[in-house]
């Protein structure tokens, strides 16, 4: 038995709506959100406030010293955070004051420790590098990290009159210089080193540890901080930042190792490379020739054969059908979404058939055998002959 080819819809190209946009750029909308997350977790980290950073006065983390700029402030201390040079300056006015000075970038040079020296009476540097030791704290080097551990005083330091243990952990220096006190003894070297510059004390702790949020509550951490820092009424805790760098030396090229600037620019070449690999549009679609060309009665035939093997004599009925209702909505002026019930109105306005009957040959019947079937495809062809016949205008 044979049946009618389907009718195909000829191909569109669709435009790409606004969802399917938004789906195809999520991958770069999420790879922006983290880029700007990553940048707002590095500027909080390295702001001049010391919110986030290590030993910070307003970070509340455990390698925070926000405790104990509240334990100053309760014993009377006036705590004040400057993050500039001049600003430090106009704070400490002539001679005056404790100075803590974190300077852990590396950005101020000799002149401006000369000048820092020079305005205040008690000098405070916290792991200092080699650039401001060799400034206000002449042979003073660094042996080393200390990982952890306790040592007492085994000196005649004022800040440790009242101490007996504090926490060591934190950097290790030796001085080679006449006068100097040397305190805290590791197997390293030092965790506090005191000499004089003039008229100004200067204090090299290494023991950094003993300032942080997580250890000022041990041992005599507490005591031992308050002792150092709280001599003066007014302390000034000096974080200095990139504008402090002096022009044309001391700059941010100067101060990071050779290959990091040729890395930069190989990571940024990768990433350029990267998004022209993975963000290339496609272009228009192209036909590709089928190397077989197969015509559409062989398939047609084929599909027959096939129901008729399986006995699917209502599934070979109704693919004529759909093609039969398609092609008498056209005739009928109809859209191409028209309901079944909608066709068989029309075609029975137009023929004067019954509608009944009209359902009955195009949705109802099941063709119990292959005469049946015969009859029922003849009554479809007959159907959409009359049709025409009455749509064409004599």
């Amino acid at each position: 038995m044979t049946a009618a080819a389907p009718s195909e819809a000829p191909a569109s190209v669709s435009t790409p709506t606004v969802a399917a946009s938004v789906r195809r750029a999520r991958f770069w909308v999420a790879l922006a959100l983290v880029l700007a997350l990553g940048v707002g977790a590095a500027l909080l980290v390295g702001s001049g406030s010391g919110e986030g950073r290590a030993l910070g006065p307003a970070n509340a983390a455990p390698g925070g010293a926000k405790a104990l700029v509240e334990v100053l402030g309760r014993q009377g201390v006036d705590v004040t955070v400057t993050t500039t040079l001049d600003e430090t300056l106009g704070r400490l006015g002539s001679g005056g004051g404790t100075l803590l000075v974190d300077d852990a970038s590396g950005f101020l040079v000799g002149d401006q420790w000369g000048r820092l020296v020079t305005a205040t009476s008690h000098l405070v540097l916290p792991a200092p590098g080699p650039a401001a030791l060799d400034a206000v704290a002449a042979g003073v080097a660094s042996t080393g990290p200390v990982d952890e551990g306790t040592a007492g005083p085994a000196c005649s330091s004022p800040a440790l009159a009242q101490t007996s243990r504090v926490d060591v952990a934190g950097v290790a220096y030796d001085v080679d210089a006449p006068g100097a006190v040397r305190c805290l003894p590791t197997d390293d070297g030092y965790g506090l080193v005191e000499l004089e510059d003039g008229d100004t004390r200067v204090s090299v702790l290494g023991a950094t540890d003993a300032l942080t949020n997580g250890s000022i509550g041990t041992h005599d951490d507490a005591a031992f901080a308050l002792a150092l820092l709280g001599g003066s009424s007014e302390l000034t805790w000096y974080l200095p930042s990139a504008g402090d760098l002096p022009e044309g030396e001391g700059t941010l090229a100067t101060l990071t190792p050779s290959w990091v600037t040729p890395s930069l620019v190989v990571l940024l070449l990768a990433g350029v490379a990267a998004m022209v690999w993975r963000g290339r549009r496609l272009g228009a679609l192209v036909v590709e020739r089928l190397p077989v060309t197969v015509k559409a009665s062989e398939t047609t035939e084929g599909r027959a054969r096939l129901y008729e093997r399986s006995g699917q004599r209502r599934h070979a009925l109704d693919q004529l059908r759909i093609g039969t209702l398609g092609r008498l909505a056209r005739t009928t002026g109809l859209s191409s979404t028209a309901s079944v019930d909608e066709i068989v109105a029309r075609v029975a306005a137009l023929i004067s058939a019954d509608p009944r009957g009209l359902r009955h040959v195009l949705v109802d019947a099941d063709p119990v055998d292959d005469r049946e079937l015969v009859a029922l495809s003849d009554s479809l062809l007959d159907l959409e002959g009359a049709v025409r016949r009455a749509t064409t205008p004599s």
